[in-house]
């Protein structure tokens, strides 16, 4: 098989891979496809950040909750530090 070849990024979309760009093609021309398909990216969410903020802000509210309580119940030959 023999004929022009064309690299094109495309989605897949409700059962059909829709191009991001115009092909030079002609209504119903029949091509052949292969497919690369990227390895899965994770996309980190814009506020990361401010997420770790809070959970670090939420981890020394819970522990200075709890500090009079461990202070209290500590066995009596030990020091808290």
């Amino acid at each position: 098989m023999t004929g022009t070849t064309i690299t094109v990024e495309a989605v897949f979309e409700d059962g059909v891979l829709r191009p991001l760009q115009p092909l030079p093609l002609t209504s119903r021309q029949q091509v052949t496809l292969t497919l690369q398909v990227p390895k899965q990216t994770v996309r980190w969410p814009d506020d990361v950040a401010a997420i770790y903020q809070e959970l670090a802000e939420e981890d020394r509210r819970l522990a200075n909750a709890m500090w009079e309580e461990v202070k209290r119940t500590w066995p009596a030959d030990e020091e808290p530090s």
